[in-house]
């Protein structure tokens, strides 16, 4: 599940989905946006600026509510979805088999196991993506 925070408004929120992206807007988007116009979220998670506003953060939080993986970049600096998306199909991945997933694995591949024995065999196989 996708739910989009921001510290502004509804109505701020309201009037973008309903400008096409052409022009500036982010247009019918299929996920919730919460307006945290008292901070409480932005405060919660640390990432508000020193000047008020909301630092570019993503966050990746389990079923048990954990956050299992988080991005926060300063102002001028975007994210990467696709990055984001990586990191939830390792998670997928994990809590479905078990294993866990190496540096730069991607979806279609394999995990190791996590034991000495998993991460030996693991490494035996596939030192050349290293």
């Amino acid at each position: 599940e996708v739910v989009g925070v921001s510290i502004d408004s509804q109505f701020t929120h309201f009037a973008w989905r309903n400008t096409a992206i052409d022009d500036g807007g982010i247009g019918a988007v299929d996920f919730p946006i919460v307006a945290d116009v008292k901070h409480e979220i932005t405060r919660a998670y640390g990432i508000e600026h020193p000047d008020g506003v909301a630092l570019r953060a993503s966050f990746l939080i389990d079923k048990e509510g954990m956050v299992q993986h988080q991005v926060v970049n300063n102002l001028p600096l975007g994210r990467n979805v696709d990055e984001m998306v990586r990191v939830i199909d390792a998670l997928q991945f994990s809590e479905q088999y078990g294993e866990v997933c190496p540096a730069g694995w991607n979806k279609g591949e394999t995990g190791m196991k996590p034991t000495a024995e998993g991460v030996a065999e693991y490494l035996s196989k596939n030192v050349e993506k290293l």
